[in-house]
């Protein structure tokens, strides 16, 4: 929701807005410019002894609350710690970034994990920003762990980044510094969930969830015209389209669409869900036309990508592209539905639904390998949301906010969450929670039961064969992975040719070409590795 520069040193009058960021002296504050964003600046009195406090507030705007009317107000005592403190209370996202007259700066976050911030401590200047790009990684800044963790498919939530010199802070955390002693950044205490109880006989599930989600949209000062919502056609999206219809009005869908067979069919049961729940204008962008790696596109092109890009990132630069030209400013997603209905370890073992944790890959090099019993040392304390949930969320925000959206889940909502922890096993295995809403709705069995699997895993096959393959081929010689050891040479060219034999499992390769073009764009040279 911010960028920013502290330098350490301030400018006389305190911060003063520019129309654009807030500027003291060499210091910067830039809050993210869009409708649902709102801001404000609060200072104390020059001639009281608590002169020189600042506090920015920078918050989604709600709903039930009065926006702001000025975007700087001067006040002391009691009421500057008040409003200060009301951040805490904020039903929706929000950061607060407190700075002293010394230029020390103490950054909080909310719970929702929506636009996460990077911090970058250089010297006597600090930089922040919700977009990694902004930081500029140096020479030789891997850090092996979480490098190792991306390869591994073992996704790590803490305030390390795959950059040495980059801090990511989680939710709820706090992060303190000045320019003589640094970058600090204190965790919260674990948060706490909700275990499945019994229902009452008359107990409504599917009403009280409908519910809910129709509250979290309606938090929110929103437009028909300004929305859209990714209308995949999967029951995440399908529950979030219909919220959407019962509140907002007939908003534009949007989706990355299949080919083939399973494509006649999402096309069918999109369809479907739109018609019945009237929903506004269709947008599409057939997703093999904009693979990974694609030849036209930015990773294969060398165009700065960041190692947090999702896996269709080409594909969604487009589909948030087209959604912007045409009007859009919030963009509503299903993220967060998987782990509403997620089952409890104790739970699979009676059920017997596998849990699926990707093997290992044996092209990890040795620096890597070092580091994976250590894997899950330093992680941050139990979040309000679950942690694959906020990588989510991560990789959404950055993605729609540089096309100018504003990214909303309302299946990733504290609330909700807490809702679905609490149902029985019975209503959360295979989403039957979901699933009994469109049915009640009216919906074909299609819909509710579609019989093909809808999803990406031939599309990133076919694109990592066609595209992908080549290029890791082409970069293999002069990779920054494997000449710092995070890649074993052997064992990753092997794999390449037995993939380019057989044309199968090219998928397995995406993870390191991934990285790799990201490093390579960002312009990072291959160093030795540090002790």
């Amino acid at each position: 929701m911010i960028k920013m520069r502290l330098t350490g040193t301030a400018g006389v009058g305190g911060w003063q807005w520019d129309g654009h960021r807030w500027i003291s002296g060499r210091s910067w504050i830039e809050p993210y410019t869009h409708p649902a964003i709102e801001h404000v600046m609060v200072t104390t009195p020059v001639t009281t002894s608590e002169s020189g406090q600042s506090c920015l507030i920078v918050r989604e705007a709600a709903a039930d609350r009065p926006p702001v009317t000025m975007f700087r107000q001067v006040t002391g005592g009691p009421e500057f710690r008040r409003q200060v403190e009301e951040v805490d209370s904020w039903p929706l996202q929000v950061v607060r970034v407190e700075v002293t007259a010394g230029q020390s700066v103490r950054i909080t976050c909310g719970e929702r994990g929506v636009a996460p911030l990077y911090l970058r401590p250089t010297g006597t200047q600090l930089t922040v920003s919700w977009d990694l790009l902004d930081l500029h990684p140096g020479s030789d800044d891997l850090d092996a762990r979480e490098v190792a963790a991306v390869l591994a498919y073992r996704t790590r939530y803490s305030t390390a980044t795959v950059f040495r010199t980059i801090r990511h802070l989680t939710e709820r955390a706090t992060a303190t510094w000045d320019c003589a002693t640094g970058l600090s950044i204190t965790y919260p205490a674990p948060a706490l969930h909700s275990r499945p109880r019994v229902l009452h006989a008359a107990a409504d599930p599917v009403a009280v969830f409908s519910d809910l989600l129709r509250r979290e949209i309606t938090a929110r000062p929103l437009s028909i015209e300004g929305c859209a919502v990714e209308l995949s056609g999967g029951m995440d999206s399908a529950m979030t389209a219909l919220a959407l219809a019962e509140t907002v009005g007939p908003v534009r869908t949007a989706a990355l669409t299949l080919g083939g067979d399973v494509g006649d069919q999402q096309h069918r049961r999109r369809c479907e869900i739109s018609a019945r729940a009237c929903l506004g204008p269709d947008l599409t962008v057939p997703v093999a036309e904009f693979g990974p790696f694609h030849s036209t596109g930015p990773r294969a092109s060398g165009r700065p990508t960041s190692p947090t890009d999702g896996t269709y990132a080409e594909a969604m630069n487009e589909l948030y592209s087209r959604l912007r030209a045409a009007g859009a400013r919030w963009v509503f997603t299903g993220v967060g539905g998987d782990e509403l209905c997620f089952q409890r370890p104790e739970e699979r073992a009676i059920t017997g639904d596998p849990w699926n944790l990707h093997p290992v890959p044996d092209h990890l090099g040795p620096r890597a390998r070092d580091t994976l019993p250590h894997i899950e040392d330093d992680l941050a304390p139990a979040s309000v949301l679950h942690a694959s949930t906020l990588t989510a969320l991560a990789v959404h925000s950055a993605t729609a906010m540089r096309h100018g959206l504003w990214p909303i889940s309302p299946l990733a909502t504290p609330l909700v969450l807490r809702f679905g922890e609490s149902l029985p096993l019975a209503w959360r295995r295979g989403k039957k929670l979901m699933r009994i809403r469109l049915q009640q709705a009216g919906y074909s069995r299609e819909v509710v039961h579609p019989p093909l699997r809808e999803n990406f895993a031939a599309t990133c096959e076919a694109a990592m064969l066609q595209d992908g393959l080549p290029l890791l081929s082409q970069w293999l010689p002069g990779s920054i992975l494997m000449l710092q050891g995070l890649l074993d040479p052997g064992e990753l060219s092997a794999q390449c040719a037995t993939v380019a034999t057989t044309r199968h499992g090219a998928s397995e390769l995406y993870r390191p070409l991934a990285l790799e073009a990201a490093l390579r764009s960002l312009a990072v040279p291959a160093a030795t590795p540090a002790p």
